[in-house]
């Protein structure tokens, strides 16, 4: 894969999601970018209209809404194409609180944003993923997906978000969908902006870009099933 491609970003418009739109946007013969946040999507979109030769496209969605918001972007993406080459899924949000207190709305909410949303989008998706050459489904998961985390809703969705990543690698192997979960540690992103963190404790959203970029680089035959990418000295936790 190398560009003329056809992409969409979730969580598109701040941190991780943000970074890879911006270094991939090379790529794009058309560019569909996903967000919560509709003055930051608006301002991304001005910023990747500068350096995308293709077209570009932004939505504005509630992931929470799980179902309806993924129906939402099924429609809006089929009204500009005929088909996906590449889904990049992002968008995440988490709510503190322990398991045994949280309440049942905002842990539900977690599970809709972080993955009910995400299953439902690509269960939409893959129909028009199989009219691309060569598709590709890239799923920014978490470290928090390997042991158990400081915001356990949280970690409870992308355990369940790699148990999908480990299933539609299997199950789409045969439509030549290649699946891939990337599960960065803790990096440098908004989450992080009340917390004084030490110098270089955590990655750079641009690390996980370039990983997702070298993805994307790989020959059709090619898959990289999971990749765990953490800060030198390890998760930071605060």
């Amino acid at each position: 894969m190398k560009n003329n491609l056809n992409i969409l970003i979730t969580g598109a418009s701040r941190g991780i999601g943000n970074a890879i739109t911006q270094k991939i946007s090379w790529r794009a013969k058309k560019l569909f970018m996903t967000s919560h946040y509709r003055d930051r999507l608006d301002s991304a979109l001005l910023d990747i209209k500068k350096a995308c030769v293709g077209e570009t496209y932004g939505l504005n969605i509630e992931q929470a809404f799980g179902e309806q918001a993924a129906n939402e972007v099924l429609e809006w993406i089929e009204s500009k194409t005929d088909w996906l080459d590449v889904l990049i899924l992002c968008g995440g949000d988490f709510i503190e609180g322990d398991l045994c207190t949280i309440s049942n709305k905002d842990f539900n909410c977690t599970l809709q944003t972080n993955f009910m949303f995400n299953y439902y989008l690509v269960k939409q998706l893959v129909p028009i993923l199989k009219r691309s050459k060569c598709p590709r489904i890239i799923i920014i998961g978490s470290t928090a997906s390997y042991s158990a985390y400081f915001v356990p809703s949280y970690g409870v969705a992308k355990w369940a978000l790699r148990g999908l990543a480990v299933n539609l690698r299997e199950e789409l192997s045969k439509d030549n969908i290649g699946v891939t979960f990337l599960s960065p540690g803790g990096t440098l992103t908004d989450m992080w902006s009340d917390v004084n963190v030490p110098e270089n404790r955590l990655l750079e959203p641009e690390d996980i870009a370039k990983t997702v970029n070298c993805i994307l680089d790989l020959s059709g035959q090619a898959v990289v099933e999971e990749l765990i990418i953490r800060p030198m000295l390890g998760d930071y936790y605060g």
